[in-house]
């Protein structure tokens, strides 16, 4: 994501309109549809301007999501998740402690699949399913 389009979704995030972000940091609203826009190159002062009103970042503001590694999204995503409200921050870091829950129930079992192979042995691949004469006779008791 660019900078327009992170003040775009920064500005949706909160319910705003481009008026509404024109007026919470003293603006234009033309200017601020140019830089959703990506026209334009903004000051400095610009840009601390909208980091204030839209309460992020400057990573958050400027990062371009597609050149950057997957922790500073989490972390920008997080960032995010900070200007929820307490009901919907508590959702979200349910569902992310679920999500971890799971994928460390997944590494486990992926662990024990490996050490279970270990202790089985390897297993010949089935090339044809038995018919009942080819089946063992069961254990007696």
């Amino acid at each position: 994501m660019s900078l327009a389009e992170n003040i775009r979704r920064l500005r949706r995030d909160k319910g705003w309109t481009q008026g509404d972000l024109a007026d919470r940091t003293g603006l234009r609203v033309a200017h601020i549809s140019e830089m959703e826009k990506g026209k334009g190159d903004p000051k400095l002062s610009t840009l601390y301007k909208l980091m204030q009103a839209l309460e992020c970042s400057p990573d958050s503001l400027m990062m371009d999501t597609a050149k950057v590694k997957t922790d500073a999204l989490l972390k920008q995503a997080l960032e995010r998740a900070l200007s929820l409200d307490e009901v919907h921050k508590r959702i979200a870091l349910h569902n992310l402690d679920m999500y971890c829950m799971a994928a460390g129930m997944i590494r486990e079992t992926d662990a024990n699949r490996k050490w279970l192979r270990l202790y089985i042995g390897p297993h010949e691949p089935v090339t044809a399913t038995p018919t009942a004469p080819d089946l063992p006779e069961p254990p007696s008791i």
